[in-house]
């Protein structure tokens, strides 16, 4: 069971990452494009900002997906990375829930709720393959 919280929680993750990457990227194009001012800020300072928070929020999502997916293929536990994951994602489903409406905010939910068994899954026994091999 373990093994398909994993890859619930990486596909999620992996999905999340994307998305949130592309629609911060177009934060920024829009920035630009209307030289909108962020409190004052220089809009080209403000466009350069929020596409490096694009970049590095979706490689930092993306990653965490990756490893988690790794793990699951391993079949074995991934703590660490689940640990750092579930802070990300808590972080990511607040703001979904409040920005993007129950739809999103019940995905991400779903994939918190996988990352949770894992982190709770005090087994020590290894993940198995869903043929019951």
């Amino acid at each position: 069971m373990r093994m398909v919280a994993l890859v619930i929680a990486a596909v999620g993750i992996l999905v999340e990452g994307v998305v949130v990457g592309a629609a911060l990227f177009v934060v920024g194009g829009v920035i630009g494009a209307y030289s909108m001012s962020l409190n004052g800020a220089d809009p080209g300072h403000a466009q350069v900002a929020i596409r490096i928070a694009a970049v590095v929020l979706g490689a930092l999502l993306v990653a965490l997906g990756a490893r988690l997916l790794l793990a699951a293929l391993r079949q074995r536990a991934a703590r660490r990375w689940t640990i750092v994951a579930l802070v990300v994602q808590c972080v990511v489903v607040t703001i979904a829930g409040v920005a993007l409406g129950w739809e999103v905010f019940a995905g991400t939910l779903l994939v918190l709720g996988t990352l949770f068994y894992v982190l709770l899954d005090e087994s020590d026994e290894p993940a198995r393959a869903l043929s019951g091999s």
